[in-house]
């Protein structure tokens, strides 16, 4: 009887993944030489070579390309087996973090902070604000457990999602900008002058429709510039509100092929979910959002 453990198992597909041992080490914070010794006693408990040593870096051998595909099929299966058993009795996490994107204005804010805070009384939550891009970045180097964000690009198939309502991306200008005079504001109109836009955006090229613009690197540098009248922006509306109801900046009302929804979602990394802050979260979310469908 074979007497393989997932320890080999991960050294193994690691330095298979990363092609040498060395990486590999690195990778899973052990030392070269412990890296070499498990994978040569899992080739002694297979009793094949699973890598050419004959080359700088070791490459892997036929019997090496065929036992790969199985050990991260077993990988894959005791991962999931670790996660239903987490979540048959999940744990209480002593420490929490929260991913919020910085200009999108998270749902149910206040009832998800009152029923952490009510549920989990010692629990030491933590509230991260960056923009979106960062907010996935976060997520999946598990600095973060959950994010809340602006979906300007693809998931990760490694991140689970859940659909949050859309934020409405708006066209601003000062009252005074020869664009708010306009009953209604064409492509060619908005090229004609200067545009304000963030340099964090992931697709921030995407948004540019001006060839004549300023970079701004936050939201507040952005809407000091639009409101004295010298660019006009695009903005989604949360953000903006204070100053479009107190008449500082105005809605320009563009046509109707140039209007768009950025879509948003609560995010977090595909096997790292367990837990009963983690459950509880996401549980308030899915049943929002079932209600909505």
């Amino acid at each position: 009887m074979l007497t393989v453990n997932l320890l080999q198992l991960q050294a193994f597909v690691v330095a298979a993944e990363t092609g040498s041992f060395s990486a590999a080490a690195r990778k899973m914070k052990k030392t070269h030489s412990a890296i070499s010794m498990t994978i040569s006693n899992l080739e002694l408990d297979v009793n094949q070579d699973l890598f050419d040593r004959s080359t700088r870096n070791p490459t892997l051998t036929q019997a090496g390309q065929v036992l790969l595909k199985e050990a991260k099929l077993i990988l894959a299966q005791c991962e999931h087996f670790e996660r239903l058993a987490n979540e048959l009795e999940p744990e209480e996490e002593t420490e929490f973090t929260l991913a919020l994107d910085s200009v999108y204005s998270v749902p149910f804010e206040k009832e998800i902070l009152t029923l952490l805070a009510d549920q989990f009384p010692r629990l030491k939550l933590k509230l991260i604000e960056k923009p979106s891009s960062e907010v996935i970045a976060a997520v999946i180097k598990e600095e973060a457990q959950i994010g809340f964000t602006l979906l300007e690009q693809p998931i990760f198939s490694n991140l689970g999602a859940i659909s949050l309502p859309p934020a409405e991306l708006l066209y601003i200008a000062s009252p005074d900008h020869p664009l708010a005079a306009l009953e209604t504001v064409a492509l060619v109109d908005l090229q004609r002058y200067r545009q304000a836009y963030l340099s964090h955006q992931t697709h921030a090229s995407d948004n540019t429709i001006s060839p004549n613009t300023w970079e701004c690197e936050s939201i507040s540098a952005a809407k000091t510039a639009i409101g004295y009248g010298l660019c006009w922006g695009m903005a989604v509306e949360p953000f903006i509100r204070p100053q479009i109801e107190s008449g500082q900046i105005v809605r320009l009302n563009v046509e109707s092929s140039l209007r768009k929804e950025i879509p948003a979602a609560l995010i977090w990394k595909v096997g790292k979910e367990s837990g009963k802050v983690h459950n509880a979260i996401r549980a308030l979310y899915s049943q929002t959002s079932s209600a909505k469908n």
